[in-house]
């Protein structure tokens, strides 16, 4: 969708260039990134659970440790990394090495707010820009 297209949506009739701007740099949609490795690493060892999950011999623990060797990232917008990201976490859950909490703190990591200029890959703007558009 172009710019041109998105200024014909009914929250922006009737509005000036500024409520217009203001609305499109609005942070309110939401999308997946990616996870660091490292970033759940950090998280664990901050809930005191890292150094289990790295002690344990539970195939749960073996597999999420190796994963997070493997993985420099997951890529939350790839289903079968998030899938096997969140299987991982809730084996560990059902192993008892980790909680529902954490699986929340985790997988939020993921999660993430963007723009409608950001959404149409549009880097500049200004009030002048969107005046140019609707003109």
């Amino acid at each position: 969708m172009s710019l041109a297209t998105e200024l014909q949506n009914a929250k922006y009739i009737g509005k000036t260039d500024s409520e217009c701007l203001a609305i499109l740099t609005t942070k309110n949609i939401p999308t997946k990134q990616s996870i660091s490795a490292h970033d759940i690493q950090k998280y664990l060892a901050l809930a005191g659970k890292l150094l289990p999950l790295e002690a344990s011999n539970l195939a749960s623990a073996v597999n999420v440790n190796r994963m997070l060797e493997l993985f420099d990232t997951f890529d939350m917008t790839d289903a079968q990394v998030e899938g096997a990201l969140i299987a991982s976490v809730d084996a560990c859950i059902a192993d008892g090495l980790v909680d529902a909490t954490d699986k929340t703190a985790i997988l939020a990591m993921g999660d993430k707010l963007i723009s409608t200029v950001e959404q149409l890959g549009i880097s500049k703007y200004s009030i002048s820009y969107i005046n140019n558009v609707r003109s």
